[in-house]
């Protein structure tokens, strides 16, 4: 134990110095640059912002770098942002995401996520929702840490913002054409322009993509783990004046799957081949998304006032094989309808004074309503079913505050303040089975509360315009709530969960803007934290382990030493153990020090790239690497809960015409055809069949890329 310690105490101190002795170096690569890439903007604090500026570690994709890495969905955001996970089953309507070693489960409808995410503003209320397509984005924010302050709610592991192009006052439009193994194809495009010159102005943008499966069913014959998803989007931008304009957006997808299912390592159903399952059930999973929203800005000289109206739904469904075999013993089909309503009333200081401040007002509401059979056959004399009909409603009110005081011209001084308000109410029927250690619970009406007030207080230097020193401290919050799902008995409540985050960083950035790094040094303590465990022929249990503290470091950077070559990557460090966790694995046994789930060490990813001028155009060649270090996907960390570490590699060739208006690109990721697990556990009826599973990654990928604009 002391020499892991002392190891791991002499990277974590290699990498900060590495980090602060950048700044010392950069010049010398800095004098050869040609080009100075551009200022990077951000709105992460309701304005905008340059990103070195802003004291808050984190990691910004703008078009161009989303191309150049070959994001098409949120998930593939994972390879370069330290300490962010996807993990568990690699599907749409229960993704599982880590950040800082802060996990969020989509199964409960009762559950939260720490982790939000926005889209031109506006709060996603589900995880099942997160998967979106990288359809005329412009610009992707990852927020690491509490954001307890100045977004809707539930902040306590980070916040994902993506901004959309806006419709543009002159005429542009862009196609892109994708085809790859496993009979992949991906299309999208998009169109915008006025239609009052200066005045009125839309843009509208769509997608289809389709893919064979990475895994094949040897009972039916059938491709699993596919793609079939469609959606569109549009906006209507008026600017009648100079100091008001109104946005007014709609999207909209539609997903059709055969998802990615587990694969028996032993037991029944073992097929002893990877990517190979033997199960009868004929499995799907179905999304529907919709979206509205209307953001209005009114510029009045001293402050511009903002206000966010929206509304979304999403509906899925979907049909699992829970024996994980041929025989028809457990299947289990679950629906989810979830709508809801937010409003932000928002007003900003404008100008450059020593005093700069932000307040508003918010409100969320959202309703959610589940649907579940399980149904056992041919295993006993008697078929059971358990069955689960539950509704959620949620009202969140909150108000907030942020200010920035410049003490000196160096020197600034940050404080904000958020209030929450909120109140659920569950209506839930569940018929279970004693057997199967399923209660049978009723409840109508049941009623949860809470208030809770966030701070952020924090001190930013600026010696000089290369370096940006900050500290700050910030809390964020997350509701308490029922646990709506298949329970051991009627106590369905659990309390919230807080995480308060000490951390100090610093922020380069070369003269030229040749070369940028930044680095984060944190403690996040965790109180009350919120933890889901299944139990074999218990259900699905939700406890407040008494506290856990997480201890970590992130290093981003990217540097141009030359005119064409880009370096960039990243290195994250979590040391995420529960302080105090008593009676998690029964009467008795407590898993005090035991790791938190979905929280590997190190995190790592680095690219390199070069463009080629060669007259008629330019050619690019990139190549990525990334590292995850291996973790647990149980708080028990039973050796069975170990998820091996894996390397993935990947690339990328294209050629670009000499005006920017047409690329054709060859692809291809994990390039070594890694076999990586995603989960492994033990399924519902792993303790009767003598079953362990595990989940793959995603295979070796390859396609071309043609992309046209106009």
């Amino acid at each position: 134990m002391r020499s892991s310690m002392m190891v791991s105490g002499r990277s974590l101190a290699g990498v900060a110095l590495a980090a602060l002795a950048a700044p010392l170096a950069m010049p010398a690569l800095a004098a050869e640059t040609a080009v100075a890439p551009e200022e990077i903007l951000v709105t992460a604090r309701k304005r905008e912002e340059r990103v070195q500026d802003v004291p808050i570690a984190m990691t910004v994709f703008d078009a161009e770098d989303i191309a150049a890495r070959g994001v098409n969905a949120l998930r593939d955001l994972e390879h370069s942002v330290p300490n962010l996970m996807f993990t568990s089953v690699d599907n749409v309507v229960s993704p599982q995401i880590s950040l800082r070693g802060i996990s969020s489960d989509a199964r409960n409808i009762g559950f939260e996520s720490g982790l939000s995410l926005y889209v031109d503003g506006v709060y996603t209320g589900r995880p099942s929702s997160f998967s979106v397509d990288m359809l005329d984005v412009a610009q992707v924010e990852v927020l690491r840490g509490p954001q307890g302050t100045l977004f809707g709610k539930n902040t306590t592991a980070g916040a994902i913002n993506i901004i959309t192009r806006a419709p543009s006052q002159e005429f542009e439009g862009n196609l892109e054409l994708q085809y790859g193994n496993y009979d992949a194809l991906r299309v999208r495009a998009s169109a915008s322009g006025p239609i009052v010159k200066d005045k009125l102005a839309i843009r509208v943008g769509g997608y289809m993509r389709k893919r064979d499966g990475y895994q094949h069913n040897l009972h039916t014959g059938g491709d699993l783990y596919t793609e079939d998803s469609k959606g569109a989007q549009a906006k209507l931008l008026l600017t009648p004046t100079d100091g008001f304009d109104l946005q007014i957006a709609v999207d909209g997808l539609h997903d059709r799957y055969r998802p990615n299912v587990n694969e028996m390592a032993t037991g029944l159903g073992a097929t002893g081949t990877p990517r190979d399952v033997d199960i009868d059930t004929p499995v799907y999973q179905e999304r529907d998304v919709f979206g509205t929203s209307a953001t209005a800005n009114l510029d009045f000289g001293p402050a511009t006032l903002t206000s966010i109206s929206a509304y979304r739904t999403t509906d899925i469904e979907f049909l699992t094989d829970d024996d994980g075999s041929s025989n028809p013993f457990l299947t289990g089909l679950f629906k989810e309808d979830q709508e809801q309503v937010s409003q932000e009333l928002r007003l900003a200081s404008n100008g450059s004074t020593r005093l700069s401040w932000v307040a508003g007002l918010y409100y969320f509401h959202q309703r959610v309503t589940t649907s579940r059979l399980s149904r056992l056959t041919n295993l006993l004399p008697f078929q059971i079913d358990v069955t689960l009909d539950a509704k959620v409603l949620t009202d969140s009110y909150a108000a907030f505050g942020q200010f920035d005081y410049k003490i000196t011209d160096a020197l600034t001084l940050t404080g904000g303040l958020r209030y929450t308000s909120e109140k659920k109410t569950l209506d839930m029927d569940l018929v279970g089975s004693p057997l199967f250690g399923i209660a049978t619970v009723s409840l109508s009406g049941h009623r949860y509360k809470e208030d809770d007030l966030s701070p952020t207080l924090g001190l930013a230097w600026r010696p000089n315009d290369t370096l940006n020193l900050y500290a700050k401290v910030a809390k964020g919050f997350k509701s308490g709530g029922f646990n709506a799902d298949y329970v051991p008995s009627a106590l369905v409540d659990f309390d919230s969960e807080s995480a308060t985050n000490y951390e100090a960083g610093a922020k380069y950035v070369s003269p030229d803007r040749a070369v940028r790094a930044n680095l984060a040094v944190f403690v996040t303590d965790y109180r009350d934290l919120q933890v889901i465990q299944f139990q074999q022929f218990a259900g699905f249990n939700i406890s407040n382990a008494a506290e856990a503290t997480i201890k970590g470091v992130e290093l981003d950077f990217e540097a141009s030493p030359i005119a064409g070559l880009r370096f960039d990557g990243s290195v994250g460090y979590l040391d995420a153990t529960f302080d105090s966790f008593k009676n998690a694995g029964g009467a008795g046994v407590d898993y005090d020090g035991n790791r938190l789930p979905e929280a590997p060490r190190w995190t790592a990813s680095f690219g390199a790239q070069y463009t080629h001028d060669a007259g008629v155009g330019s050619v690019t060649l990139r190549g990525d690497m990334t590292y995850r270090a291996h973790y647990f996907v149980d708080p028990e960390n039973a050796p069975a809960d170990r998820i091996s570490g894996y390397t993935l590699y990947s690339a990328r060739l294209g050629f670009t015409t000499a005006d920017g208006g047409w690329t054709v690109e060859l692809w291809g990721k994990n390039l070594a055809n890694k076999r990586y697990m995603n989960a492994r556990g033990t399924p519902v009826l792993g303790g009767l069949l003598g079953q362990e599973y595990v989940n793959y990654g995603a295979p070796r990928t390859y396609g071309v890329r043609l992309a046209a604009a106009f």
